[in-house]
């Protein structure tokens, strides 16, 4: 007998309002930084003022032409570095996870929001991540809407096997209609309406 799926719980985090960052959530981020400092121009307070730069733009919910070249190109850089995506992993070990500092948990909400705005960066990737973790608050929109790698796979192995047997069972222009139609629910929508994004 086939084993049930099992789909993970997804979370939604909490909204915080932007704010400086502590001294103890500075001290919980910066392990993870992986910057040598000599990139672009320099800003006072290094990387500190960067990163905290980057959570008033996406917390904040504002347009990056409102921020500095320079934030918006460190932004760029973190998000191919993997820094949210290490961070998302971190902070989704959840409140069990002993070793996670309870400053890091704090701003998980501004970490799920960095996470979703480096999506348009690292791409189909990073929604894969967010929906692998449950963290829905990392998703660039509603979870129907986006695109689905593991559906996607599910039905190109479909079509291959149709494919293999097309010479001795002719599939219906119904099982075509169905299989076209799952591939356009895995890829997802080309644009989400506005309405429809976290905050």
């Amino acid at each position: 007998m086939p084993r049930p799926l099992r789909f993970r719980r997804t979370r939604s985090t909490p909204p915080r309002t932007w704010q400086p960052l502590s001294d103890a959530e500075w001290a919980a981020l910066a392990p993870f930084l992986r910057c040598d400092g000599t990139r672009g121009r320099p800003i006072e307070g290094g990387a500190r003022a960067r990163l905290d730069a980057c959570f008033r733009i996406v917390a904040g919910g504002l347009r990056w032409a409102e921020a500095s070249d320079t934030v918006h190109r460190q932004f760029r850089h973190w998000a191919k570095a993997g820094l949210f995506a290490r961070l998302l992993r971190e902070v989704a070990k959840g409140k069990r996870a002993k070793q996670v500092p309870e400053a890091l948990r704090a701003i998980t909400h501004w970490i799920c929001a960095a996470h979703r705005r480096s999506v348009r960066v690292c791409g189909v990737g990073a929604i894969a991540l967010a929906r692998r973790l449950g963290m829905s608050s990392a998703l660039p929109g509603p979870s129907w809407l986006l695109p689905d790698p593991v559906l996607s796979e599910l039905a190109q192995k479909e079509i291959a096997k149709r494919l293999e047997v097309i010479e001795t069972q002719r599939p219906t222009p119904r099982e075509w209609r169905l299989l076209r139609h799952l591939l356009k629910v895995a890829g997802g929508r080309l644009r989400i309406p506005r309405c429809l994004v976290p905050s």
